[in-house]
């Protein structure tokens, strides 16, 4: 009897013991992320001046991305505009790929015109307010 109440109590650990590492593995699973941007001119009127300028997905400011630390994010960017293009990312490090972050020539080849590019961006140790912009010719 002593045996049988000692072999239900570590089977009941053991479950008790897979549960947790389930729970806690679905909890620290990243969430990945696949968008994509259009970077092209769109007329701009400001101030009753009207003048091209470079849009992602024809938005100006460009799209806000929302993410938690451990999120992977994939940026499929494609250059539909006249001049070369990069996107720069400020407070993230790119530890795994920092070749692919900065200006044209500088830390990375520019996405030229009808070319696109995949950023992937993972946020190891990042958080609070993290913002990109573009650099071009």
């Amino acid at each position: 009897m002593e045996l049988i109440k000692k072999k239900k109590s570590l089977l009941l650990e053991l479950l008790g013991f897979l549960l947790l590492n389930v729970l806690t593995l679905c909890m620290a699973t990243p969430h990945i992320t696949t968008i994509d941007w259009i970077v092209k001119e769109t007329s701009y009127t400001r101030l009753c001046s009207t003048k091209k300028i470079l849009t992602v997905n024809g938005l100006f400011p460009g799209p806000p991305q929302y993410m938690r630390k451990g999120d992977r994010l994939n940026i499929n960017v494609q250059n539909q505009g006249k001049y070369n293009v990069t996107i720069h990312w400020h407070g993230v490090k790119q530890l795994r790929n920092p070749w692919s972050d900065g200006p044209n020539y500088v830390t990375q080849c520019p996405i030229k015109p009808g070319a696109n590019f995949t950023y992937e961006i993972v946020l190891s140790t990042e958080e609070g307010t993290l913002w990109w912009h573009a650099h071009s010719d």
